[in-house]
């Protein structure tokens, strides 16, 4: 198991991307901003409003990047976003599948970790593999019952052939 607590934060690499396009967005800013009110440049408002709207979207990227987490406890699992909590304790936890994400040209694919409950209450977690995750994490999560190949074994009920 796990000690009393173990919290996995993301990857410095999302970190550091979510900081760059940061400070990029203010740079823009400044520079847009800072041309038309010295007279170098005409307001345009559309030009004005785009260094303002992707600063704004940068922030909200770097605060996730520096606030979601992922925390052990000999007891729960819990996954903390911007917005919720989600909780499920460990012995409610009724096995893993793994997926991948496709990207497209612009954006790798991603790889899910899910953890599924047994009991109704407590939702799925669906945790991206942005975080760092040690050995330990990996034992555990590989430890537990594996859902995609349980599915792959089980029979499937037919309603081939009914009205």
């Amino acid at each position: 198991m796990f000690p009393v607590r173990c919290v996995y934060r993301m990857k410095s690499s999302q970190r550091a991307v979510s900081l760059v396009l940061l400070v990029a967005g203010l740079l823009f800013w400044f520079a847009m901003w800072g041309a038309v009110l010295t007279g170098r440049r005409d307001p345009d408002l559309l030009e004005m409003m785009f260094p303002i709207l992707f600063s704004t979207v940068a922030a909200f990227f770097t605060i996730c990047a520096f606030r979601n987490s992922v925390r052990c406890s000999d007891y729960t699992i819990e996954l903390q976003t911007l917005f919720s909590t989600r909780i499920m304790p460990i012995g409610k936890i009724k096995g893993r599948r793994r997926y991948l994400s496709r990207g497209d040209a612009e954006s790798p694919g991603v790889w899910h970790l899910v953890i599924e409950s047994d009991d109704d209450r407590y939702p799925k977690l669906d945790i991206e593999e942005l975080y760092r995750f040690d050995d330990r994490f990996y034992a555990w999560f590989m430890s537990l019952p594996d859902l995609d190949e349980l599915d792959k074994t089980r029979r499937k009920p037919s309603n081939f052939g009914l009205i």
